[in-house]
């Protein structure tokens, strides 16, 4: 019979696999787990990160901390943190319509947002101009910053007769508060027409503030009628009398003198 092959042993392979993970699971066991999210692991050892507002200059080494140094001018870190370098603020270029909501500082970033009257529309990632509502439309309060205009109907007793992006609907004018009468009626995009000059409310006003002045004055040419009247008859008799006795004594007046010259 043939010898039988001898089958090989594993064992070898074992003991140098073995070997090889041993220094790898030694580490694991000697490497302490970071209790805090405000550390990090570096050379087997815990270190600090750097707090907001600081970056990292340079990290750990088995004798030494972590080195932060602050973030400079326009620029943040918000958060614990083994970055580099900060991050820059955002520009909130006016030319696009962008204003500075909240400035920012070392710790936390700054917001823009539209100006007045524009929105922010995801489309092109810019701010656009609210719409306008149109007459018979009103913009829903409160007109919200950096939202879009919202429109709605007006309602019956009220009108809006304007393309606007910000005003809403405007009550119509109370004639009769005002002591007017209405003329025309209003609509959801004209107000209501007051007339000027109201007939019926002013003439009994005008009628009692002038009629004392009208009897008065009726009074007056009434007496000067009378007196006008009596001063004609009066004169006229008199003046009958004074003729007749004028003449009564230019006759005797030359009687006397014919009667002289005789004499």
């Amino acid at each position: 019979m043939a010898p039988r092959a001898r089958r090989r042993r594993p064992l070898p392979s074992l003991l140098a696999l073995c070997a090889l993970l041993h220094p790898l699971q030694v580490t694991f066991q000697i490497t302490p787990p970071c209790a805090s999210d405000r550390h990090y692991v570096h050379l087997g050892r815990c270190c600090n990160k750097c707090e907001p507002g600081t970056y990292m200059s340079s990290k750990c080494t088995t004798t030494s901390e972590s080195v932060c140094l602050p973030c400079g001018q326009d620029e943040y870190l918000g958060t614990w943190n083994e970055e580099d370098k900060c991050l820059l603020h955002k520009v909130c270029d006016t030319g696009k319509a962008l204003v500075a909501v909240e400035p920012g500082n070392r710790t936390a970033p700054r917001r823009c947002a539209c100006t007045a009257g524009y929105h922010w529309s995801e489309d092109c990632a810019c701010c656009r101009r609210n719409a306008d509502c149109a007459p018979g439309l009103g913009a829903r309060p409160p007109v919200q910053l950096n939202k879009d205009t919202v429109c709605e109907p007006c309602l019956v007793g009220y009108f809006s007769d304007a393309f606007s992006s910000t005003e809403k609907c405007k009550p119509w004018t109370n004639c009769t508060s005002l002591g007017l009468t209405e003329t025309h009626h209003g609509t959801d995009k004209s107000d209501v027409t007051c007339s000027s000059s109201p007939l019926s409310t002013k003439l009994p006003n005008e009628s009692q503030m002038y009629l004392p002045s009208v009897v008065i004055l009726l009074l007056f040419v009434s007496v000067a009628f009378v007196a006008a009247v009596v001063s004609g008859v009066y004169y006229r008799k008199e003046g009958k009398a004074l003729t007749a006795n004028l003449w009564r004594w230019v006759n005797e007046a030359c009687g006397g003198l014919s009667g002289n010259k005789e004499m």
